[in-house]
């Protein structure tokens, strides 16, 4: 008896000296497991804004073609105010190096069909949806050399195409972007889901912004929105070399045209994707150079692009024809800053062309990789009135344009002006545009 007494004691003794052992570690431990997870920001907030540009527009010799008398008529000149952008963003920076964007839009609300402006087909009440989604994260914490992001975004390429519209200069952004876009993921939008790894490197007065992403565009087929059965990913980079001021002192994925007597620099940049075997082509490749100098009160920013699409096609005598469709897009833009009391007025020029296949076997090539052929050119010229940069932002121009549908002829929609979403083939006409921008 005076054994099990004694073990019994010596037992409970071991258990009332652990616990205070047991629970002396699990304090310890506390401040380590804390230490454990990442931690939010304390400053983390929501950051939500609106973007809308209001548009009022006098289309002037606007006309569509008639199937079947096989002519073009003259439709009415026609006033029209619509919200030709409006945008809901909302965006924060959760943890130190990670951010992420969520923009939607219902673009195009009270648009005229007939009148003379470019843009998507929308019914009266607007659609929406998802224009941007991506997350974005500083790979080096005290450097800005390298960043990842992914998600639903623009690839890195060509100027315009990654210029918001309330950053260009002209009343409409060029339509070399819409060229570009569709050789790139199919459409007008030009977005896709991927990833892209960029960031910039900065010296005293050189500099360096690069990018590289891999997409996977998406295209309508029988099947729905596939690649098809041919699988290949779009490849699509960027490199920017900056003399004098930078044009950025941050990585981001969205630039600017206007730095309001700023910036004395000059950016120099080269563009480049490359897409292999789909369903639609064997390849498909385009390249070119662009550049935007920003000295005091001028503006000036251009760029060209070439494009490219392999494939083959049968003939009607059986036998096949291999062949390299090939069209090209610019263009140049020029805005000079007049400081006017506490604003800024901006007089601004704009040419735009587009160059493709003008003869029957060029277009059947072209329709073949639906591409498109003939040509087309814009011209815009206005002045804006900034009355808090870009966030508050008046424009008066007028837009002209005209366009060669080659040998496809009358009722062919080969190009953006002879094309216009909801309707058959178009003359797009001409238009005298005040606009409203505005960022809140």
């Amino acid at each position: 008896m005076t054994k099990r007494f004694i073990l019994l004691t010596f037992f409970l003794g071991t258990l009332w000296g652990a616990a205070p052992l047991q629970a002396q570690e699990q304090q310890d431990a506390e401040p380590l497991l804390k230490e454990m997870w990442l931690k939010k920001k304390e400053d983390f907030k929501f950051d939500i804004r609106m973007m809308v540009q209001l548009w009022s527009l006098y289309t002037m010799d606007q006309e569509i073609y008639d199937e079947e008398t096989g002519e073009y008529e003259t439709v009415d000149n026609r006033f029209n105010t619509n919200l030709r952008r409006a945008r809901l963003i909302v965006r924060g920076q959760p943890y130190p190096r990670l951010k992420y964007s969520l923009v939607l839009f219902y673009d195009l609300a009270g648009r005229d069909l007939l009148s003379a402006s470019v843009g998507g087909n929308n019914p009266a009440q607007p659609n929406f949806g998802v224009w941007d989604g991506f997350f974005q994260y500083q790979l080096s914490k005290n450097s800005q050399g390298a960043f990842l992001t992914g998600g639903w975004f623009r690839p890195q390429l060509q100027r315009e195409s990654i210029t918001s519209g309330w950053s260009v200069n002209s009343f409409e952004k060029s339509m070399s972007q819409n060229y570009v876009r569709r050789h790139l993921v199919g459409t007008g939008p030009g977005r896709a889901a991927g990833l892209n790894l960029g960031g910039i490197l900065q010296g005293e007065n050189v500099g360096l912004n690069y990018n590289i992403g891999v997409f996977n565009p998406l295209r309508t087929s029988p099947l729905g929105r596939t690649v098809g059965q041919n699988f290949a990913p779009l490849l699509a980079g960027r490199a920017v070399v900056y003399l004098g001021d930078p044009e950025l002192k941050k990585y981001k994925i969205g630039y600017e045209t206007n730095y309001y007597n700023k910036r004395k620099g000059v950016s120099l940049d080269f563009n480049a994707a490359y897409q292999g075997q789909t369903d639609l082509f064997e390849r498909s490749f385009i390249a070119g150079p662009g550049m935007l100098l920003n000295w005091g009160p001028l503006n000036l920013d251009g760029e060209w692009m070439f494009m490219t699409r392999s494939s083959s096609r049968t003939l009607v005598d059986g036998s096949v024809r291999a062949f390299d469709y090939m069209s090209n897009s610019g263009h140049v833009r020029v805005g000079y800053n007049i400081t006017v009391g506490k604003y800024m007025l901006e007089p601004v020029f704009m040419a735009m062309q587009f160059n493709g296949g003008e003869t029957a076997e060029e277009q059947a090539d072209a329709a073949a990789v639906n591409s498109f052929s003939g040509s087309e050119r814009t011209y815009d010229a206005g002045v804006n009135l900034y009355l808090d940069r870009r966030n508050l932002k008046l424009m008066l121009h007028y837009t002209w344009r005209d366009g060669d549908a080659g040998a496809a002829g009358d009722g062919a929609r080969v190009n953006q002006f002879f094309s216009q979403g909801g309707l058959g083939a178009i003359r797009r006409g001409n238009w005298i545009g005040l606009g409203l921008h505005a960022i809140f």
